[in-house]
């Protein structure tokens, strides 16, 4: 027998990339979990009988001979499976999106990508091999891509990710069935969670990161914590959300986290203590912990494991064409069109950022005929500017508030060096997250 299975308590992205093995490799039987996430229970629930799925007791008796493992290569991960496998050496083959750096299961075959969701991986390799899906099957596969790729607006997004979904809406995928798969918070038991979550959340800047953290005690696991998480990051839009549920009677401690900066790899961070996920969605579950004092030892952990934050001395132009306040309009006119600049700091005697200029403030000295007045006279003044030490995040927001283009950064007053809302944008499109 040829079987395939993904990893336990299977989520959405799990149950996309298994119906496509279903059409990828028809020989082979599917092996459902014992556990279903939540957040993909209400699919499973209508679609099913498109899996038709074994449960690993079935297995125990038979002779398996091949493998495909989808959505992950670790061990740990697809235990239950595996317990059930009785006298049998099979070939395994694994397809997985994730780092595969740290996979562990021994004598796997090992196929990664670069892919914001496992189910484009498979369904980049179902349009390569010109299979069709029911609408039905569509339907699946394209709400996995969408649940792990946040809608397709997550920045580890790929070009096949698009493709592949484009693909499945010609398949006749539906994107009404898809939103509705995704409205996750449906229990009252979640929305008091969310509302309790909301009330002890913890802005924190750590490393110059902007985070969100809450620690919240329940009385016993609640299906759908995820989402619970999910819904207050995207209200809140920190750089990086860490809740810690805390279970006393059980000593049970669920940390579970969304991060939106390439610099906080929560696959790196949540692997010391046996997590593990996607570079921007983690979880890990420790045991025999009391949750007040993990969390605060999970402070700690953050401060000493965070890579700092970029800042504008990262990024910033450092030659600077700077203009003089003693300077005419006409003569900082012509020096602006030389260096085909549309603005530039002005310095006072003292080498001090006084002001900007812009050409705008020019074209008001040429339109009262006074293009002989100094820069002083109409300028912009004083400057907007920022030090060296402040955040991306920070950056954003002066560029926003403030309705700028460029953003000298200074010291004590003195030209370091200048950021323009140009090497903003290309700063970001370089990242792997959302932000770095």
């Amino acid at each position: 027998m040829n079987i395939a299975f993904g990893h336990t308590n299977m989520d959405l992205d799990c149950l996309g990339s298994l119906i496509l093995v279903r059409k990828l490799f028809p020989e082979y039987r599917l092996v459902r979990s014992r556990l279903i996430h939540p957040e993909a229970q209400n699919l499973y629930d209508f679609y099913q009988q498109y899996f038709d799925f074994l449960d690993p007791k079935d297995i125990e008796t038979e002779v398996i001979e091949n493998i495909v493992i989808v959505d992950t290569c670790m061990a740990e991960r697809v235990g239950e499976y595996f317990s059930h496998i009785r006298n049998s050496a099979p070939d395994i083959r694994i397809y997985d999106h994730h780092p595969i750096e740290s996979c562990n299961i021994q004598g796997a075959k090992v196929e990664g990508g670069n892919y914001g969701a496992n189910t484009s991986f498979l369904g980049k390799l179902a349009m390569e091999q010109g299979i069709r899906l029911l609408p039905e099957e569509a339907t699946i596969a394209l709400t996995g891509i969408y649940a792990d790729t946040g809608r397709l607006i997550f920045e580890n997004v790929s070009r096949a990710d698009f493709e592949v979904s484009a693909w499945l809406m010609d398949m006749g995928a539906s994107l009404k069935l898809v939103k509705s798969f995704l409205e996750t918070i449906r229990e009252d038991a979640q929305l008091a969670i969310l509302n309790q979550a909301f009330m002890v959340l913890q802005p924190r800047i750590i490393q110059g990161h902007e985070l969100l953290l809450s620690y919240l005690e329940l009385g016993e696991n609640t299906p759908g914590l995820a989402a619970v998480v999910e819904k207050i990051m995207e209200i809140r839009n920190p750089d990086a959300f860490f809740a810690l549920f805390a279970i006393p009677k059980t000593k049970t401690v669920l940390l579970i986290a969304r991060s939106q900066k390439a610099k906080i790899n929560l696959h790196e961070l949540l692997h010391v203590y046996g997590g593990g996920g996607h570079q921007l969605a983690g979880s890990a579950k420790i045991n025999g912990r009391e949750g007040p004092e993990f969390f605060e030892e999970f402070l700690d952990y953050l401060e000493q494991s965070l890579t700092p934050a970029t800042r504008a001395a990262d990024i910033m132009t450092r030659d600077v064409h700077r203009v003089s306040e003693t300077m005419s309009l006409l003569e900082a006119s012509v020096f602006l069109e030389k260096a085909d600049l549309t603005g530039a700091p002005v310095l006072d005697a003292e080498g001090n950022v006084s002001g900007f200029i812009s050409l705008r403030d020019i074209m008001k000295g040429r339109k009262a005929g006074v293009m002989k007045a100094p820069v002083r006279a109409y300028m912009s003044k004083p400057a907007v500017t920022a030090g060296s030490n402040v955040t991306m995040r920070e950056i954003e927001r002066i560029f926003y508030k403030h309705h700028i283009g460029q953003l000298p950064i200074v010291e004590d007053r003195k030209l370091l060096g200048i950021l323009t809302r140009w090497d903003y944008l290309q700063y970001r499109k370089r990242q792997v997250g959302r932000e770095a």
